[in-house]
C-alpha cells in the first residue's frame, strides 16, 4: 500500500518530512527534547522560516535512531489553497522513494485526501511495454489526529485516476472498440455498475448512421456501451454522462500526418474520463442515478471509408454533409447524445471529449473548455473543480456560430469555419441533444500532458477531469 494514515510513529522510516506555513514551526511530537532543541538550532541558524517550497534538511538523534528530518514551506497560510498545497506536495515528494512520514505542522492544514492523490500520482508510470520496470516507489505514511474514514476519498479517487490514465494511455492495438467494452464490463463487476454492450447491428436497428459512418473502415469494429448506477431508487431524476470513444483516429479521408497521428490513442479520452466517473460514484456510493453512454470505434481509412462529400442521416433524422472525415468525434457523439436522450432519458447530460484543437490554440493545455446551454449548470461544475488541480473557462455560445455549419445539401455539414472551431462543434452537438440540459466539456487538451504543466510532468494521460466530474454529481441538489 502506498498511503496510509497512522496516529503515531509505529515504525522506522527512511524519511521523516513537517509540513510548515511561514512564521513559528511547530515541531511534532515524536520528536524528543534533544531532538527538539537542536531542530530549533538548525533553524535558527539557517534562518528558515518555511516560505513557500523552502526546505531544511537535517540528521538527527531522536530516541537513539539517527534519523533524516525535513521541514518544508508552503508559504503564508492566508495565500494557500488546494491547488497550491498539491502543487508543493508533489514538488516536495516528486523524486523520493521508500517509507517516508509526512505530518502538518498546522492541524488546519491536514488533508489526507490531497497528501493521498499526491503519493498515488508520484507512484504512477505506464511502464508495460519497457522492459526495465519502475522498482522503487514511494510509501507514505501520513500522521494525523483526524478520524479516518473507512473509504478516504482522495486515496480511491487517486487509484481510480490511474485505471483512467491506463486506459488512455494503452496502444490502440490493444485497446480496440471490443477491448474498451469488455473493460467497462469488467469495471462495472468491480465496481458495481451495469454494463450493457450493442455490437453493431443492434447499432444499425438503433438507427445510428452518422457513428456507423466514421467506423465502416475499421477492421476493428464498433461498440456501443451504455453504463449504469443505480443510487437512489426513489429518484426519478437521472444525470447522464457522454464520452468520445474513439479508440484510434487516423482522421480518415482526410487524413493526419504523422506528428498528429502519434498520440490518437488518446482519442478515447473522453470513454476512458467518464468510465472512471461511473467507477467513482459506484466506489463511493453516492446517492445519484448516472447513466453513461460511449460510442467505441476507429476512424480507420479503406476501401469503405466515408468520405469527404458523403451525407449520413443520424439518430434524430438529421442529415450531416461530411466536410472533414477527421471531424468525426462530433459525428459519434451526435448519435450517443440522441441515445441517451431519446432511448435512456436522461435528465441533464456532462459529455467529454478530446474533441478540437481549437481549444488548445484557445485555452492552451491545461485549460478545459466548457460549452453549455445552461450556465448554472456550467457554473457547478467549474466550482466542483476548485478542490483539484484542474483548470475550467466557459466559452461563448451564440446561435450566431449555427451560421458556420450551413450546408447547401444537408441540414448542416460537420465541419464548418476555422474560425470558433471549438464553438462550432459545441454549438454542432447541441443540435443532438432535444433541449435537455446540457454540457460540454472540450478535453483535448487536459486529457494528455506534453510534460510541460509542473503537476503532470510525465508525459501521456492525465486523468483530469473525471474527479471534478465526480464532485458535481456527488453535491448535485438532483
Amino acid at each position: 500500500m502506498s498511503f496510509n494514515c497512522v496516529k503515531k510513529v509505529e515504525d522506522d522510516y527512511d524519511k521523516y518530512v513537517l509540513v510548515s506555513t511561514t512564521g513559528k514551526i511547530n515541531l511534532p511530537d515524536y520528536l524528543d527534547k534533544k531532538s527538539k532543541d537542536l531542530a530549533k538550532a538548525v533553524i535558527e541558524k539557517n534562518e528558515f522560516t518555511a516560505k513557500a517550497s523552502e526546505k531544511l534538511a537535517m540528521t538527527l538523534v531522536n530516541n537513539k535512531k539517527v534519523i533524516d528530518f525535513v521541514i518544508v514551506g508552503l508559504g503564508d497560510k492566508a495565500k494557500l489553497n488546494c491547488k497550491n498545497i498539491r502543487q508543493y506536495l508533489f514538488d516536495t515528494l516528486k523524486n523520493e522513494t521508500g517509507k517516508v512520514l509526512l505530518s502538518f505542522a498546522n492541524e488546519e492544514l491536514d488533508n489526507m485526501d490531497i497528501v493521498a492523490e499526491v503519493v498515488e500520482h508520484i507512484n504512477y508510470k505506464f511502464d508495460k511495454y519497457i522492459s526495465k520496470k519502475k522498482d522503487k516507489f514511494l510509501e507514505v505514511s501520513y500522521l494525523t489526529d483526524k478520524k479516518v474514514p473507512k473509504l478516504i476519498e482522495g486515496y480511491e479517487l487517486a487509484k481510480i485516476s490511474n485505471i483512467v490514465k491506463d486506459l488512455i494511455n494503452e496502444q490502440a492495438e490493444v485497446m480496440t472498440p471490443k477491448a474498451l467494452a469488455d473493460k467497462a464490463v469488467e469495471l462495472g463487476k468491480q465496481f458495481g455498475f451495469q454494463a450493457e454492450i450493442m455490437d453493431e447491428k443492434k447499432i444499425q436497428k438503433l438507427g445510428m448512421n452518422a457513428y456507423l459512418g466514421v467506423a465502416r473502415a475499421a477492421h476493428h469494429r464498433p461498440y456501443l456501451i451504455v453504463m449504469r448506477y443505480k443510487g437512489d431508487e426513489k429518484s426519478k431524476y437521472t444525470h447522464g454522462l457522454v464520452g468520445k470513444g474513439l479508440t484510434y483516429d487516423t482522421g480518415g479521408l482526410s487524413l493526419k500526418p504523422t506528428a498528429s497521428m502519434l498520440t490518437m490513442r488518446c482519442d478515447m479520452g473522453g470513454a476512458g474520463t467518464m468510465m472512471g466517473v461511473m467507477c467513482a460514484v459506484a466506489k463511493m456510493k453516492v446517492k445519484k442515478n448516472v447513466t453513461c453512454v460511449i460510442a467505441a470505434c476507429e476512424n480507420s481509412i479503406g476501401p469503405n471509408a466515408y468520405r469527404p462529400g458523403d451525407i449520413l442521416t443520424a439518430m434524430n433524422g438529421k442529415t450531416i454533409e461530411i466536410t472533414n472525415t477527421d471531424a468525426e468525434g462530433r459525428l459519434t457523439l451526435a448519435d450517443a447524445l440522441t441515445y441517451i436522450v431519446r432511448k435512456e432519458k436522461v435528465d441533464e447530460i456532462i459529455d467529454a471529449a478530446t474533441l478540437t484543437g481549437a481549444v488548445m490554440v484557445a485555452l492552451g493545455e491545461d485549460v478545459t473548455g466548457v460549452f453549455t446551454n445552461n450556465d448554472e449548470m456550467a457554473k457547478e461544475i467549474i466550482s466542483a473543480s476548485n478542490n483539484w488541480n484542474e483548470y475550467f473557462w466557459q466559452m461563448p455560445m451564440f446561435d450566431i456560430f449555427k451560421k458556420n455549419f450551413k450546408s447547401p445539401y444537408a441540414d448542416m455539414q460537420n465541419s464548418g469555419s476555422r474560425w470558433g472551431g471549438s464553438t462550432n462543434a459545441a454549438k454542432f452537438l447541441e443540435e443532438f441533444i432535444d433541449d435537455t440540459k446540457w454540457t460540454h466539456l472540450d478535453i483535448a487538451g487536459t486529457a494528455w500532458a506534453s510534460g510541460a504543466n509542473p503537476y503532470y510532468s510525465q508525459k501521456g494521460a492525465t486523468g483530469q477531469v473525471f474527479r471534478t466530474v465526480f464532485s458535481y454529481l456527488k453535491n448535485s441538489k438532483n
